[in-house]
């Protein structure tokens, strides 16, 4: 991690005085911090409105994090998810919001070519791109697939970045999701059992059947 630092920090900063260095290296760790905080709660929360606003304020985090490691791929999906989120907030989509949502798309292709930093980069565009796809769902068991996705590109970007931060937050985002996504399929299947008549027992298993069926 020090030598990514180092490269990173070098020339952006570069001549810096060691407590210039350290001050910066500390407000990036601190940030981290409130974005992994927010970035790891969203997944277990139900409302869609209140989802995307809690990824809203985790960007904010996670957006300065990684102009503070000179992660400038990173930084600038950041403003494209405020941009995103902010258009999506409404419960239904009107033509504004729809063509400022669908605006950042060409935004995320030139933010990559003008900060290309290899898989870096490519991890945060992947990542960027599934998280475009799940904030333009409005049922939230899609949006979490999406998300669960959306979560591998950027482990990719931050394990390269050297962030352990935005590690930490990818590894919540992924199990937290799938935590969700376990829990709304059992719901819909009892649903879809209680629908056609099936009747069905306080453990979820419809009478008539074996345990192990």
């Amino acid at each position: 991690m020090r030598i990514i630092r180092g490269r990173i920090y070098g020339p952006v900063f570069s001549p810096t005085p060691p407590s210039v260095l350290f001050i910066a290296m500390l407000a990036a760790e601190i940030f981290g911090l409130a974005g992994v905080v927010a970035g790891s709660s969203w997944g277990f929360l139900k409302d869609r409105r209140v989802i995307l606003a809690v990824q809203a304020f985790a960007t904010v985090m996670f957006g300065i994090h990684y102009g503070l490691l000179g992660a400038w791929s990173g930084a600038g999906m950041c403003v494209m998810t405020l941009v995103q989120a902010t258009a999506s907030l409404p419960q239904k989509h009107s033509r504004a919001t729809t063509i400022l949502f669908w605006s950042t798309v060409p935004m995320i292709a030139v933010l990559t070519f003008l900060t290309w930093n290899g898989l870096a980069s490519a991890g945060a565009a992947f990542g960027m791109a599934m998280a475009t796809l799940g904030r333009w769902q409005k049922d939230t068991f899609k949006l979490r697939w999406f998300f669960v996705l959306c979560s591998t590109g950027w482990a990719t970007h931050n394990a390269i970045v050297g962030s352990p931060f935005g590690l930490a937050s990818d590894t919540m985002c992924f199990v937290s999701n799938l935590w969700r996504l376990r829990s709304e399929l059992s719901l819909r299947r009892l649903r879809h059992q209680e629908s056609r008549g099936v009747p069905v027992l306080s453990g979820g298993i419809p009478t008539g059947l074996p345990a192990s069926a």
